[in-house]
C-alpha cells in the first residue's frame, strides 16, 4: 500500500529532519567567528572548515540517488543523531584543525542525509510549491530562535562548548520527532539496469540551485565577520543574523500565499532582484541599518526563491529520482561558498566577496532563464 506523504505525522517527521539538517548551517557564522577569534585560524582556514561540513553534506546527498530508495530512513535518522552528537563532542574538545575538519565532515554527511529524505517525502506531496514553502517557514523560524539563543546567550557565557551542548540537545529532540517518517515510500522501486538521465531542464535547474546556494553561502558564512569588520558590536550583529533566518521564513510565507499565481519564472527573478539589492546594501555598510537591511533582504530573497526552485525539480521529475539531488547541489554550492568567500576576503576584503556574490547570482538567473519550455509555469486562478 502506498504511503501518503501528505499525512500530517509524516510531514511533521520530515520537517523535523529538515530542521535538524539545518542546525549547523544556522550556527556556521558563529562557528567561523569562534575559529578565527579563539581558535587562531585565518579566514581561509575557518572558511575551509565550513566548506568541509558542506562537502560532507554534499557527499551524502549526492549519493542519495542510490541510497534513498534502498535504506531504512528511520535508521538513518537514529544513526545520524548519534554521529552528529559524537562529532559535536569532539569539536568542543579539540584544538586540532585536522580533527575538527573530520568532525565537521561527519556532521555534514548526516545532515545532508536528513535533507535528502525530506526532499523525497515532500516531492511526493500533492502541492510541492506550497509544502516546500511551509517547510522553510517552520524550519527557518526554529533555526532563527536557536541561532539567536546561541549567539546572544550561549556563546558569551560558555563559548563553543556551550554551543555544542545546545545543538546536541536540539538534535535529540528533532530526531525523536523524526521517527514519525516512514521506513521508506512503498512506491520506491529500483529497476535493474535503470539509467538515470536527467532532462536538460532538470540539469539547468540544478545548476541554478547550486549557484544560488554558492552566492548565499559566501555571504552567510562571513555574516558575523562582515558586521564586525564594519565596526558593529557583537550585541548588534547577533540579532541581525537571527533576523536573516526569520526573513527567509517570511519570504517563504509570501511564496506560500502567492503559490504560482505570478508564474514560477516571474517569482524566481523577482527574488533574485531582491537578493542583488540586498548585496549592494552590504557594500561599505557602516551602520547597523545597512547591515541589517542587507542581511535581512538576502534572507527574504533566498526564502522566497527556494520553494520555486525546489518545486521546479519536483514537477519536472515525475518519478522522484532527481529531487534527492536538490540537497546535493545546495551542499556543493554552499561548500564552495565559505572557501571562495574566505579567499576573496583575505585577498581583497569584503567588497571583493560581494562582487563575487553578485556575479554568482547573475549565473543563477541565466541558468533558470535557459530552462526549457516544458517547465510548467502555470498560474493559479
Amino acid at each position: 500500500m502506498a504511503i501518503n506523504s501528505d499525512s500530517p505525522s509524516i510531514r511533521a517527521g520530515a520537517l523535523a529532519l529538515y530542521t535538524a539538517g539545518g542546525l549547523f548551517w544556522a550556527f556556521l557564522p558563529y562557528f567561523i567567528g569562534l575559529q578565527t577569534d579563539a581558535g587562531g585560524l585565518s579566514q581561509t582556514q575557518a572558511g575551509s572548515l565550513g566548506s568541509g561540513y558542506l562537502l560532507g553534506f554534499t557527499l551524502a546527498s549526492a549519493g542519495a540517488l542510490w541510497w534513498v530508495p534502498r535504506f531504512n530512513w528511520r535508521r538513518v535518522n537514529l544513526a545520524g543523531a548519534v554521529i552528529i552528537i559524537a562529532a559535536l563532542a569532539v569539536l568542543q574538545d579539540t584544538d586540532s584543525y585536522s580533527v575538527s575538519l573530520l568532525a565537521v565532515i561527519a556532521v555534514g554527511v548526516m545532515m545532508g542525509s536528513f535533507w535528502a529524505i525530506y526532499y523525497r517525502i515532500f516531492a511526493a506531496t500533492a502541492n510541492p510549491d506550497r509544502n516546500y514553502a511551509i517547510g522553510i517557514v517552520v524550519s527557518y523560524t526554529v533555526l532563527a530562535v536557536v541561532s539567536y539563543v546561541i549567539g546572544s546567550y550561549i556563546i558569551p557565557a560558555s563559548g563553543l562548548k556551550g554551543a555544542a551542548y545546545t545543538l546536541g540537545v536540539a538534535i535529540i529532540l528533532l530526531a525523536s520527532i523524526g521517527l514519525l517518517i516512514p521506513k521508506n515510500l512503498a512506491e520506491e522501486k529500483v529497476e535493474a539496469g535503470y539509467s538515470y538521465r536527467p532532462s536538460r531542464s532538470i540539469v539547468l535547474a540544478l545548476i541554478g540551485i547550486l549557484t544560488t546556494g554558492l552566492a548565499f553561502a559566501s555571504v552567510w558564512a562571513f555574516a558575523e565577520r562582515i558586521g564586525v569588520t564594519a565596526g558593529l558590536s557583537r550585541d548588534a550583529v547577533s540579532p541581525v543574523i537571527a533576523s536573516n533566518l526569520l526573513a527567509a521564513a517570511a519570504g517563504s510565507v509570501l511564496a506560500t500565499l502567492l503559490g504560482t499565481r505570478l508564474g514560477r519564472r516571474f517569482s524566481l527573478f523577482a527574488g533574485f532582484i531582491v537578493m542583488a539589492v540586498a548585496v549592494f546594501m552590504l557594500f561599505g555598510a557602516t551602520s547597523v541599518w545597512l547591515y541589517a537591511g542587507g542581511l535581512i533582504g538576502l534572507g527574504f530573497g533566498i526564502g522566497f526563491v527556494m520553494p520555486y526552485q525546489m518545486a521546479l525539480i519536483a514537477v519536472l521529475d515525475s518519478k522522484g529520482h532527481f529531487v534527492v539531488l536538490i540537497a546535493a547541489v545546495q551542499g556543493l554550492g554552499s561548500a564552495a561558498g565559505p572557501l571562495l568567500g574566505g579567499l576573496a576576503a583575505d585577498i581583497s576584503g569584503v567588497d571583493a566577496l560581494l562582487v563575487f556574490v553578485l556575479c554568482t547570482l547573475a549565473l543563477s538567473a541565466v541558468a533558470f532563464a535557459l530552462v526549457g519550455s516544458e517547465v510548467p509555469d502555470y498560474r493559479e486562478v
